[in-house]
């Protein structure tokens, strides 16, 4: 209603269309011609370009994601968020040298943040690739700037997990779970790793607190369907 109101008082703002598009899609809808309205507005904005770039993301279309987060990325190129964008989507795409580097190009464009960091890691561990000599010290830089952060502690147990480092995982998620109840990524990544180790007793009650814990969320229907699948 807010961004409607935005237009109603000034048609010809893009930004303000490209938000009721993502607005329109939390609420079940398509967006896509409030999107193409903002772009047709003003093409180089960045806020619409990486809005569109979220849309086609969820349609699926990485390259034409890439396009917005390579154009928003050319509008701003000191901007990390836009080489963030850039990693996920060219992790989609299969071409895992050029995410690598635009996630490494996010940590030098800010070295202090650790969201970077942490993405980067997260990119390591998820992909099995470059672990020792780039995730591990990513998510340890992580941890480093932001001890109290749980995404940072996760993406280092992450690591730690797909560089086989078993008990080391355990006991970072153990920490984790402990200090941040709520976090449940976490949770799910322990369970991982009990199943790793072959502790399925561990494994379940774990995916059964999550369920308990989220019902109906994603992480709870995460944990469902690893029930189904090792615990038939």
């Amino acid at each position: 209603a807010a961004f409607e109101k935005a237009i109603s008082l000034d048609s010809e703002n893009a930004e303000a269309w490209a938000w009721l598009g993502e607005a329109k899609q939390h609420l079940g809808g398509d967006g896509l011609t409030e999107l193409d309205k903002a772009v047709r507005l003003d093409h180089t904005s960045v806020v619409v370009r990486g809005l569109r770039a979220l849309y086609w993301n969820r349609q699926g279309k990485y390259s034409q994601m890439l396009a917005e987060y390579l154009l928003a990325a050319g509008a701003e190129p000191e901007n990390p968020a836009w080489q963030a964008g850039l990693g996920e989507a060219y992790v989609k795409r299969g071409d895992l040298v050029l995410a690598l580097a635009s996630y490494r190009r996010a940590t030098e464009l800010a070295p202090n943040e650790s969201t970077y960091w942490t993405l980067l890691a997260v990119f390591c561990a998820g992909n099995n690739a470059y672990l020792d000599e780039v995730g591990l010290p990513a998510a340890q830089k992580a941890v480093e700037i932001s001890p109290d952060d749980p995404s940072a502690l996760d993406a280092l147990a992450q690591v730690y997990l797909a560089s086989g480092r078993y008990a080391n995982a355990e006991q970072t998620l153990l920490n984790v779970t402990k200090r941040f109840p709520g976090y449940l990524p976490a949770r799910i990544h322990l369970a991982i790793t009990y199943l790793t180790q072959g502790n399925r007793a561990a494994a379940r009650e774990t995916l059964i607190q999550i369920q308990i814990a989220d019902p109906y969320g994603v992480y709870g229907q995460m944990a469902g369907e690893m029930l189904k699948q090792y615990f038939p």
